[in-house]
């Protein structure tokens, strides 16, 4: 017997969720305002995986570059490929944070921390400094991933943003 996950069963909001900000950073330039002021920014980097539309159809990745600006990306989305993967660069202020975002369970892979602080001098100063930009890398996804919870949820959402977005993936 197969128990579902909310990979499973809410998989696709995460493959939304990717999808959007892919969207925001490409009409909005990527910059959020969260709650409690924090400005991030956000971006697509060098890798993209999209899921088929279904399970007899091929999987698409795209790595190296700026996949993101590739006829075979927006090839992709038009023919119904859910955003999958992505690698993401989140900055706020002087930090960047690099991680590959995968979509169904918002795991963060391969992440790369910030520069440790100059005022680490010790293994504790740093080990402090990295768990401390562990959890501030969480908390700006999850921050972002509430924000688009509360735009997709909007009663309105397919009349404006789901109509924009609609546009967007087709130019």
């Amino acid at each position: 017997m197969k128990t579902n996950t909310g990979a499973d069963t809410h998989g696709f909001l995460g493959e939304e969720f990717l999808t959007w900000l892919w969207f925001r950073w490409e009409t909005d330039g990527g910059e959020f305002t969260l709650p409690g002021g924090r400005v991030v920014g956000v971006a697509l980097d060098d890798f993209l995986s999209f899921a088929a539309p279904s399970e007899d159809e091929t999987e698409q990745t795209l790595r190296r570059g700026l996949p993101t600006r590739t006829a075979e990306a927006r090839t992709a989305l038009r023919q119904g490929h859910r955003l999958r993967k992505a690698r993401l660069l989140i900055a706020e202020g002087s930090r960047l944070w690099s991680a590959t975002l995968d979509a169904p369970t918002l795991t963060l892979n391969g992440v790369k921390l910030p520069e440790d602080a100059e005022e680490c001098e010790s293994d504790t100063d740093r080990t402090a400094d990295r768990s401390a930009n562990w959890l501030a890398l969480h908390e700006l996804v999850q921050a972002l991933y509430g924000m688009f919870l509360r735009e997709r949820l909007r009663a309105d959402f397919k009349q404006t943003t789901a109509l924009e977005q609609a546009r967007w993936m087709a130019s």
